[in-house]
């Protein structure tokens, strides 16, 4: 069941991120769609949530209002769409969040989302040398200044956190020191989007996923030891749910893990999609005809590529339903396994990045732990190179040919 939706309210922005996937990962297919969600739009989607929760039973749901830049809106459709939300199911639990890129951030915005209990996400790409590099507006201005003022201020008025694409030329101590400079109680990271045809910037092509070749796993190890040491680290939700996963205690997210994908889209014009990240495998590949307009939202659940992104930890390459380490990696994100040649069937780009990540963190956990309760969590040591050979010499069985199929179909080859 989907028990989150991502509401795109704007399809537009006011900074150019170079790596952005709604914009400069090829797919222009948001200049289509009207630059705003109207509360008509807000409206019918609430009440169609009304049927389909009183349908299937669920009581509780987030929502995440995200764009483009949400604040482009102003502060009253926030407050007329909370209200719709609240009237028109009013013994549902309600999770708001407004992930923003902070740029105009300030006192009345705190004030306003402090009044409807939205909690806020902010993104920062580290140190103002580099998040100057990347987040910039329109006129190539860096936007860090705007950013560390919103997150300054935000320490004060609910700020929920920080999120941060991982970037290789940031040295991780750099990177940890500077959100302990500004004080941010709790980060997360996400590796870049990119797949095997537009690789993140950097990754050399012939070595993808070859013996050896770890950058993102070196880089994330460097910051994990830098984090685990600190007494007073903050909270980050990326290795807890790695150490939560390898001591049995979590099924995962989109990312990793074995959870099945529970996210939906509402883009601007009502239109129900996939993760809006998943554009960037081709232009229009997460367009499909089914909008709140003219559907119930149980529709988007026929959608094919709905299907494989909901259930993508459980239609993974042949060659990740026998990894040892599957339950925890799960396949990885959707995106990063895209090919034109072979659709999802592929292992991620980041493939050998987490085995050499997983185990690290599942050895550290055994060395943390007393050998009894390693025991009865069934925890062993594992090695990046052992795996790697088990899995170059394992003999593969059948896929089952209807997922394999299902893979294979967005392949434009």
């Amino acid at each position: 069941m989907v028990t989150s939706f991502v509401l795109k309210v704007a399809s537009r922005c006011n900074l150019n991120c170079s790596y952005c996937y709604m914009y400069n990962l090829g797919d222009k297919t948001y200049l289509e769609q009207p630059k705003l969600m109207s509360i008509k739009t807000v409206k019918t989607f609430v009440e169609k949530l009304s049927r389909y929760s009183t349908e299937n039973g669920i009581k509780a749901f987030q929502i995440v209002f995200h764009g483009g830049e949400p604040l482009l809106f102003p502060k009253e459709f926030y407050r007329e769409s909370i209200r719709i939300f609240r009237e028109t199911l009013n013994d549902s639990y309600f999770d708001f969040v407004i992930q923003t890129n902070g740029v105009g951030l300030n006192e009345e915005w705190y004030s306003l989302f402090k009044e409807l209990n939205i909690r806020v996400g902010i993104s920062i790409d580290g140190p103002k040398e580099y998040h100057d590099k990347y987040r910039v507006f329109h006129n190539g201005k860096g936007s860090y200044d705007d950013v560390r003022n919103a997150i300054q201020l935000g320490l004060d008025n609910g700020m929920h956190g920080v999120l941060s694409v991982v970037n290789l030329a940031i040295i991780p101590s750099e990177l940890y020191q500077e959100f302990k400079n500004l004080a941010i109680p709790s980060f997360n990271l996400l590796l870049p989007d990119g797949h095997f045809d537009k690789l993140p910037d950097g990754i050399l092509r012939e070595k993808v996923n070859t013996y050896g070749y770890t950058p993102f796993a070196d880089w994330l190890i460097e910051l994990f030891e830098i984090w685990k040491s600190d007494p007073e680290r903050p909270n980050m939700r990326f290795f807890k749910t790695l150490i939560q996963l390898v001591a049995g205690e979590e099924i995962g997210d989109q990312m990793v893990g074995l959870k099945k994908n529970g996210v939906a889209v509402v883009e601007t014009n009502g239109n129900l999609e996939v993760a809006d990240s998943i554009r960037a495998c081709y232009e229009g590949i997460t367009r499909n005809d089914i909008n709140i307009h003219t559907h119930e939202i149980a529709a988007v659940l026929e959608d094919p590529l709905f299907d494989i992104y909901i259930h993508s930890h459980q239609m993974v390459n042949v060659k990740c339903s026998q990894c040892p380490i599957y339950e925890i990696c799960g396949g990885g994100f959707l995106l990063n396994r895209y090919s034109e040649e072979n659709g999802f069937d592929n292992p991620t780009i980041y493939c050998h990045d987490m085995i050499k990540l997983v185990s690290h963190i599942q050895n550290d956990l055994i060395d943390s732990l007393p050998e009894d309760i390693c025991e009865d969590m069934k925890l062993t040591k594992v090695s990046y190179d052992e795996i790697v050979a088990e899995l170059e010499n394992m003999p593969y069985n059948d896929p089952q040919q209807e997922i394999k199929e299902k893979l294979l179909a967005y392949s434009l080859v």
